[in-house]
């Protein structure tokens, strides 16, 4: 198993899809400001001082006239924007060239292998994360706009429902359960490193146990997808509560989205209208939605191979 490499350049990092555009910054220059930025944002939040500013502005060499320099929360939510972008491969990723021609089990090995290996390359930005979720900084679920929505529950969704099609997975899992689990573990060594390695020994810095916890993460999760277990909470662990950006289903509020991108860009396909208003059984159902009825295949929906490529 081969260790990831080095972030080097610019061109390694993920940028926000739209928000880093409008700041007037060269690429290198976005990126440097939010490096230097993220660990000083995940211990002082929105309350970032003048001085610690002029300091990023300083090492950067960017002008403190810079609107991220001059507006704290603006930083601070472009941070959280940042982060988030890192620490989930993308469709596109190279790592995952390939993912819909392995068998389901193999292409979760590989998806959650290349997520551990990010959480890995980005702690920074897991460090800022996790204060977040800690400190409730912006009351992120009473506002919209200030994340980006994220494609990796689509991703989720995609490799469960072809594990799903060949009786691979077992049933009952959504990709957010899916979510919390790659979630909890990857973030270990971040969110809980330094204590266990000083109460058990175990750093989990040393190469070698790095490459273990990338097995046993892998492990567990192939494990908990094709455990012959039986279920009992329906379609999923957990359910979705509504939210001012969000409906009950995120997978299929994903769905519609992109659905509807892609009706602007080419027009409907095969002919029928892909916006986010169409009727169940126009577009797949979540594999997390359990209100939602199982749709009967209409000879205009989406095959299999237009979806998620071929097996």
């Amino acid at each position: 198993m081969t260790s990831w490499k080095p972030l080097q350049s610019p061109d390694d990092y993920v940028l926000p899809a739209s928000s880093w555009k409008g700041t007037g910054l060269k690429k290198a220059d976005y990126v440097s400001v939010m490096r230097h930025s993220l660990p000083i944002l995940a211990r002082s939040g929105t309350a970032i001082s003048s001085q610690s500013l002029h300091e990023i502005g300083n090492a950067v060499g960017v002008s403190p006239s810079c609107p991220f320099l001059r507006h704290p929360q603006r930083l601070y939510e472009e941070g959280l924007r940042f982060a988030m972008a890192q620490i989930w491969p993308p469709a596109d990723a190279p790592e995952l060239d390939g993912l819909a021609d392995l068998i389901p089990a193999d292409a979760v090995r590989n998806f959650v292998s290349a997520t551990f290996r990010r959480f890995q390359a980005h702690p920074d930005c897991l460090r800022l994360l996790i204060a977040e979720n800690l400190f409730n900084t912006l009351d992120l679920p009473r506002r919209v706009g200030v994340m980006e929505d994220s494609p990796v529950v689509l991703q989720l969704d995609r490799l469960l429902m072809r594990g799903y099609d060949v009786g691979a997975f077992r049933e009952g899992i959504s990709a957010e359960d899916l979510y919390v689990v790659i979630l909890s573990l990857c973030a270990f060594p971040v969110a809980s490193g330094s204590t266990f390695h000083a109460l058990y020994g175990m750093n989990v810095s040393d190469p070698a146990n790095a490459e273990g916890l990338e097995k046993l993460i892998v492990d567990n999760v192939v494990a908990f997808l094709t455990s012959t277990m039986p279920t009992s909470q329906g379609s999923s662990y957990t359910h979705s509560s509504q939210s001012p950006g969000m409906g009950s289903s995120v997978a299929a509020h994903l769905y519609s989205r992109e659905y509807a991108e892609l009706n602007d860009a080419t027009g409907p396909l095969n002919g029928v209208s892909t916006s986010p208003s169409v009727t169940p059984g126009s577009f797949p159902v979540s594999s997390h939605d359990a209100t939602a009825p199982t749709p009967a295949r209409s000879e205009h929906a989406p095959r299999e191979e237009e979806l998620y490529g071929k097996d």
